[in-house]
């Protein structure tokens, strides 16, 4: 029989605690490791790809983890602590493509692909390419100067 205060349980508890410590420290490194091996991932969660946008103006909000650095259409954007993202985006008349592409700091890139069409009838009144304010003021500038 093993006594409790006796010396034949202090040997069976120093082989568990080693034991414990090992699978401990072999655990986290394999989750630490995981990590590295899986390489950057990118969530779009908005536009969806094949939308028909309303505005000349979106946004382009997402995920991205285990990054150093993220692009749209080869503009660097930046995302908060978190790897969140939310980037004001001008379209084009009609079909437009969305490239945000990922890199992590071992060089390894993932990019995700969006494909939107903007009919371009109804102008963002927000859009620095609406240009109805510039024309107004430019034709007066040219009265003043005539005069």
């Amino acid at each position: 029989m093993v006594d409790i205060k006796g010396k034949d349980c202090r040997l069976l508890a120093k082989p568990i605690i080693i034991v414990a410590v090992v699978l401990l420290v072999v655990g986290y490194s394999a989750l630490k490791v995981k990590n590295l091996a899986i390489g950057p991932e990118i969530t779009l969660l908005s536009p969806l790809d094949g939308t028909s946008a309303k505005t000349d103006l979106i946004n382009v909000k997402g995920k991205a983890e285990r990054i150093s650095q993220i692009f749209i259409n080869g503009r660097k954007i930046f995302t908060d602590e978190a790897g969140n993202f939310n980037e004001q985006y001008l379209l084009a008349s009609g079909y437009n493509l969305l490239e945000v592409m990922a890199q992590d700091k071992f060089g390894r890139k993932v990019e995700k692909k969006v494909q939107l069409v903007f009919n371009g009838k109804e102008p963002d009144i927000k859009s620095p390419l609406n240009t109805g304010t510039t024309t107004a003021t430019t034709t007066t500038l040219t009265k003043k100067l005539s005069s």
